[in-house]
């Protein structure tokens, strides 16, 4: 059954309290119009009665009187008492609820705390499930893989690596976007040195400057020109101290796929190589799975092979104080 609320209960007490109030007060009205009766019939009374029977009289109201004094000191005291305990009850009721409001909240905290706990315990089900799920699925794939028929795959497998500097005839080939060509060093320096002894002016006009030669092949190349005496033999030599060389747009060349079957450019070119030549191949970032690819195939055709990796956007170049390249 359910407990009134607190405010209810204190009411309850008050109206208890009222009443025995009412009462007492009720009690003395009447008293009071009892001893006045009294009185008044005595005083009617008087002249036809002796002293001595008034006397009585008087002594019963006095008596009366003095026992309705104390019945009302008595009613008081436990008025006295009825007000303490309706207060202790209170104060009882007020602990009571309070206590009552402390426990609803520690029992909301406990629901949450279990509703938590019950999510929880969902999503590690579910998590649960999804793990036999990929389990089950790993399972299968490996029951798959120990059933599926034997591969055979061909490794190709190089000699151990020595390095060695090449300096014999150099054949170079550009790789970037995934496209091949075939760089013309040999006949830009050749276009290079015919345009220097073409020249008629002064060697010093010669010195620190920047020329450029081609296109041959789709590529063109800028040097800069050295001159330097050789007092011993008494010569001027002329060199070129740095040079670049540049394609004539992004897409020189062709694919890897297309170089690689008979009769590409690619092919004509390797049939300038003789047994000692090595092939140098330029690779940019883009394009080391297709050098990996010519790799193979020259390797298979027994020609040594140099790479040059580039990094984006950095031409092909080179200077007296550059290194030769390395083949294995």
């Amino acid at each position: 059954m359910p407990r009134p609320p607190a405010a209810e209960a204190n009411d309850a007490g008050q109206d208890s309290f009222l009443d025995v109030v009412s009462n007492i007060v009720g009690i003395m009205i009447i008293l009071v119009m009892v001893v006045g009766g009294r009185i008044h019939h005595i005083a009617a009374t008087a002249p036809a009665r002796s002293t001595a029977a008034l006397e009585r009289e008087m002594e019963g109201v006095a008596a009366t009187v003095a026992s309705t004094e104390s019945e009302i000191d008595d009613m008081q005291q436990q008025v006295r008492t009825v007000a303490a305990a309706a207060s202790t009850a209170a104060d009882a009721r007020l602990q009571l609820a309070t206590a009552v409001s402390a426990a609803k909240v520690g029992l909301a905290e406990l629901e949450q705390a279990a509703d938590a706990s019950r999510v929880a315990a969902a999503q590690a089900a579910v998590r649960r499930d999804e793990l036999d799920r990929e389990l089950a699925a790993l399972e299968r794939e490996v029951e798959a893989a120990r059933h599926a028929p034997a591969t055979t795959r061909e490794v190709l497998a190089y000699p151990t690596p020595i390095g060695r500097t090449v300096n014999g005839d150099e054949l170079h080939f550009r790789l970037a976007g995934g496209r091949i060509a075939y760089v013309p060093l040999e006949e830009l320096f050749q276009l290079a040195k015919q345009r220097t002894q073409r020249h008629s002016g002064s060697l010093a006009d010669l010195q620190s400057r920047i020329e450029t030669v081609g296109p041959a092949r789709d590529f063109t190349l800028d040097y800069v020109i050295e001159t330097k005496i050789d007092q011993a033999r008494g010569q001027v030599l002329v060199r070129s101290r740095e040079w670049v060389v540049r394609p004539a747009g992004p897409d020189v060349g062709e694919p890897v796929e297309a170089a690689l079957a008979a009769a590409s450019r690619f092919r004509g070119a390797l049939a300038q190589a003789r047994p000692d030549t090595t092939i140098t191949l330029w690779c940019y970032p883009d394009s080391f799975a297709a050098y990996r690819r010519v790799r193979e195939e020259l390797h298979r055709l027994g020609i040594p092979t140099a790479g040059r990796p580039l990094p984006d956007g950095a031409p092909i170049g080179g200077s007296t104080e550059g290194s030769k390249s390395v083949v294995q």
